[in-house]
């Protein structure tokens, strides 16, 4: 079966190993991104160049966008020179940023308009799933669409679920990173807690994990990114968590919906933020505490 010509819009920490991906799997990319870099990189290895999200759309049958946040991605095709400017009738969109479901539900009707299909299907993994191609997938939209679709998703992802309609592919990735950034603030208190108290961080890990305070978290930031006190390599920046948990209040504003801890976390990675860690991998909120008591929370994982 011949495979469909993709366009790929956002060529980023995640879009650009996904990109890379999808040629790797043979398939006939255009690319485009406001940074003409890593569009270079990709053109490098076998994709063409597009100078706008409406030309890459042009060109293809499926049209993959893969941006930071809301605005973003409304710029990118509803805008000018945007995605359904260039799109024919019958191309399928295929948006795997983490944005409000709000916003997915009002760009699909958009492309509707044009008679663009449409798919939400938000990712998890950070760039290590990104670069492996192990990333889980949570697609919102037409069942059928998703499975005549799953072909190309694989080559990105490991795991994929359709969770839904148009929208509930981005409301599961957003609770979650909700979760997710609850259960990092909660490691980083108790981490914390126990070495300004004495015990040794590496006891603290070996017997949490054997404990029901144990979770992915543990098993991985733990020992790869805060026991090195390395924050810098690759992983799920800071910022983009803080994204994420505002998308989650947002959400709950506009259907009265509490999220008392969701609102805690927010704040933690805000304060982060504004001390310069937004950039460095979420983690790095456990510096804002370290600081604050004086302890570092550095060990070796048995």
């Amino acid at each position: 079966m011949v495979k469909k010509k993709i366009g790929f819009i956002g060529l980023g920490a995640m879009g650009n190993y996904m990109a890379r991906n999808l040629i790797k799997a043979g398939y006939d990319l255009t690319v485009h991104d406001l940074n003409s870099q890593p569009v270079k990189e990709i053109v490098a290895l076998g994709a063409k160049e597009a100078k706008s999200s409406a030309e890459a759309a042009k060109v293809v049958e499926v049209i993959i966008t893969m941006l930071p946040a809301d605005e973003e991605v409304k710029s990118a095709i509803l805008g000018p020179g945007g995605v359904l400017e260039g799109a024919q009738a019958g191309t399928v969109l295929i948006d795997m940023s983490s944005i409000a479901p709000h916003t997915s539900i009002f760009v699909a009707g958009e492309a509707k308009k044009k008679g663009v299909k449409f798919l939400d299907a938000p990712v998890s993994g950070g760039t290590i799933g990104a670069e492996k191609a192990t990333l889980t997938i949570m697609v919102g939209g037409d069942k059928t669409l998703l499975d005549e679709h799953t072909e190309i998703l694989q080559a990105m992802g490991k795991t994929i679920y359709h969770v839904g309609d148009v929208g509930m592919g981005e409301t599961v990735k957003m609770v979650n990173q909700l979760m997710l950034g609850i259960n990092l603030t909660g490691i980083v208190e108790g981490l914390v807690l126990g070495t300004k108290l004495g015990v040794a961080p590496d006891i603290l890990y070996k017997v949490i994990r054997a404990s029901s305070g144990n979770s992915f978290l543990m098993e991985h930031r733990v020992p790869n990114y805060i026991f090195t006190g390395n924050f810098t390599q690759p992983g799920f920046a800071l910022d983009l968590l803080r994204k994420d948990l505002g998308l989650a209040l947002e959400s709950a504003k506009v259907n009265k919906i509490p999220l008392f801890m969701t609102g805690l976390a927010y704040q933690y990675y805000t304060r982060a933020t504004a001390e310069g860690l937004g950039k460095k991998d979420m983690s790095a909120v456990i510096e804002l505490l370290e600081k604050s008591v004086g302890v570092e929370v550095r060990g070796k994982a048995e």
